[in-house]
């Protein structure tokens, strides 16, 4: 995958997600349920705080750095996610709204920042074990938003919302 496919991956990734979202009622954005114990509110500081860490792993990467991110840490994702929840779940949803909204703005401006070279080739970044870095990006944006997408569509159904 390169640049010119997975830009326009990021964006429309992030266009099906908005329009899940798209006229939920004001207190359904904290009602809990939606992940687990988590709201809609929780699931896009989630998704904010990993592609956040996505953002720092592309920026050690374009400089040839090995990531000193989450991705690598010796924490789990459970305690990670439960970590990130704690920290986040008190924080207004605008402030989350804006950074759902800046992270992917940033994501691509890192994507732009790699050449094809970078993105493609399995053997470019020893510490993705043979995966090249495109997959490793699609995976960790537009598959993980697409996963909590389905999520969230399944509860508004649910809820007819």
């Amino acid at each position: 995958m390169n640049q010119q496919e997975l830009i326009p991956a990021l964006e429309e990734s992030r266009e099906r997600f908005l329009d899940i979202i798209e006229g939920l009622p004001d207190e359904a954005w904290v009602e809990a349920g939606v992940s687990g114990e988590w709201s809609v509110k929780d699931i896009l500081a989630h998704l904010s705080r990993c592609e956040a860490e996505l953002i720092r792993l592309l920026y050690q990467a374009e400089r040839g750095l090995v990531p000193t991110t989450v991705h690598t840490s010796a924490i789990s994702v459970d305690e990670q996610n439960e970590k990130w929840y704690r920290e986040s779940k008190d924080r207004p949803l605008e402030r989350i709204l804006a950074d759902f909204e800046g992270v992917r703005e940033q994501t691509i401006r890192r994507v732009q920042a790699l050449s094809d070279h970078d993105l493609s080739d399995p053997k470019r970044h020893a510490w993705l074990e043979g995966e090249p870095l495109a997959k490793w990006i699609a995976n960790e944006s537009v598959e993980h938003e697409a996963e909590h997408g389905a999520q969230i569509r399944e509860w508004r159904a649910k809820r007819n919302l």
